[in-house]
Formats: C-alpha cells, structure tokens, sequence
C-alpha cells in the first residue's frame, strides 16, 4: 500500500508519446480540410468577391434633359479592384432601375479591372427627380457584392 501512494507518475512515457502523435494528426487533418475547402471555394468564385470593389465617382441627374426622360440617371463607376466586375442591377432607394433601351434590370455590364465605365440608367417608378431630395444608390454584382452612395438630387 505504501508503494501505491509514493508513486507520481500519470502517465508512461510511451502512452504520452501516443497521445501527442494523436492530437497532432487530428490538428492537421483539420487544417486540412479548411485549407481544401477554401482553396475549391476560391477556385469557384466565392471566394474572390472579397476581392471585388467598386467606387462610384459621380452620379448625374437629368431633369431638365431634352434627349432623356426626367427619370434617367448616369453614373460613373470604376473598378479598384482585383478582379472584374459584372454589374447585375442597380436600386435607388430600394426600386429597381433598368437599363436606357431596354425594360430589363438586369444590366450584365462587365467592368475590367482599373476601368471607368459609365452606365445610363431610368427609373421607371418616378417621373422626376425631386431636388434637395437624398436617393441611395445600390449597386450589386455577379459575386454578391453591393455598393452604395448617397446623393442629394440638385
């Protein structure tokens, strides 16, 4: 009995080695996988719309346009990201424009990468722009990503 109560060891040594080989494969097998499912998300485009950015430089109202309804807004982006963008609609407020010409809200506008792009838009809800008045600009990508302004109409 005494001998049981002088011993301190917990564990032998070869049980420790074991063990710590144990934690260790398990630790990169979990590495791993979260390295493969990132890199295959990347590969399909999730990953690279962290990477997508957008500025909107300015944005013209046209109320007093002749060649236009009172409705239709320009608006000049550029692309400061890393990938291309491919703008797929743009809100104002929350309403949906549509593209001058025709009656769809989907734009598919390809913007390369360190380019200026300008896009001609109309929202149909309104009929004019009231001044004074502040609109948000949306603007969403292909990826997911979204964009905003605010402007205060002249």
């Amino acid at each position: 009995m005494k001998r049981l109560s002088n011993n301190r060891k917990a564990v032998s040594p070869v049980i420790a080695s074991i063990l710590m080989i144990l934690i260790t494969m398990i630790g990169m097998t979990l590495l791993f996988a979260f390295v493969a499912s990132y890199s295959d998300n990347y590969k399909a485009g999730i990953g690279s719309s962290v990477m997508e950015s957008m500025t909107i430089e300015d944005i013209w109202l046209s109320p007093n346009s002749t060649s236009y309804a009172n409705s239709v807004v320009q608006i000049s982006l550029y692309n400061t990201g890393k990938v291309d963008s491919l703008i797929n609609s743009i809100y104002v407020n929350g309403s949906a424009l549509v593209s001058v010409g025709s009656a769809s809200p989907n734009f598919g506008l390809k913007i390369p990468v360190g380019w200026h792009q300008q896009v001609l838009a109309q929202w149909p809800q309104a009929s004019n722009w009231i001044s004074n008045s502040s609109y948000i600009f949306k603007i969403t990508t292909q990826r997911g990503s979204n964009f905003e302004a605010n402007y205060v109409a002249p």
